[in-house]
């Protein structure tokens, strides 16, 4: 899933040039992502974001003198924030000052990507709970698309991608992952019901809680439900009953 608008502009602090340069050749990867700044020195860093325009800080947490903890504190404004640490007890530190994530070092890029995806569609989240539809880019013909939730029965993950599936039988692929779009989606109509795919609950049809199976309007070949989603999947199904 792509930035509604323009590019994040990211700003990355850490004590450690080699995990500077590590993070900067990662996040050129991301084109929605433009890193404005680098920086060893906390006080430096925070001179630099009092002056310049800066969406998000990715910081260390423990480094001499003006700590990561104590730097995010003193910015008022302060822009969204995801620290990395390698000391696991001060990532409660972290969430104590409602940073938007805190990763444990050596960075699992996979986990960061989420992070980041967070950050990105935080915006959006609350707008699409209050709304019918969402926007996406279609990855296969580049164009911003409107993914109406009525019209959505089926949603697939393809690794980094997911696929929805529309009742006029079209596919939109986007970059995004099951997990960040759930964050988005509302919770009274979209439900997980397999690790692999989320379903549109009111166009669920038919369903069999001893199969483990349902059915979804225009689809003629019957979905399973994951046993860790099954209860879930009952209360959603069954809603006038719980």
């Amino acid at each position: 899933m792509d930035q509604p608008s323009g590019r994040l502009r990211v700003f990355l602090l850490d004590d450690d040039p080699v995990m500077l340069r590590v993070l900067y050749t990662y996040l050129q990867t991301d084109s929605r992502l433009i890193v404005v700044g680098t920086e060893t020195d906390s006080v430096r860093a925070l001179q630099y974001m009092r002056n310049n325009p800066v969406d998000l800080l990715i910081s260390d947490v423990v480094m001499e003198g003006f700590d990561g903890i104590s730097l995010v504190k003193s910015m008022q404004p302060r822009p969204a924030v995801i620290l990395v640490t390698a000391y696991a007890e001060r990532a409660m530190d972290a969430f104590n000052i409602e940073v938007d994530d805190c990763i444990p070092k050596p960075v699992d890029y996979a986990r960061l990507a989420e992070a980041i995806n967070r950050v990105i569609w935080k915006p959006a989240r609350s707008e699409a709970s209050g709304r019918g539809f969402m926007f996406v880019k279609d990855v296969k013909e580049g164009f911003d698309t409107k993914i109406v939730f009525a019209e959505v029965g089926l949603i697939k993950s393809d690794k980094n991608y997911v696929c929805f599936h529309l009742s006029d039988k079209r596919k939109i692929k986007a970059r995004t992952t099951l997990r960040e779009l759930l964050s988005i989606l509302p919770r009274n109509i979209f439900i997980q019901a397999h690790r692999s795919y989320v379903v549109n609950i009111h166009k669920v049809m038919k369903f069999s809680r001893a199969m483990r199976q349902f059915y979804l309007l225009d689809y003629d070949i019957p979905l399973s439900i994951g046993a860790e989603y099954l209860d879930d999947f009952v209360k959603a199904y069954y809603p006038s009953e719980m």
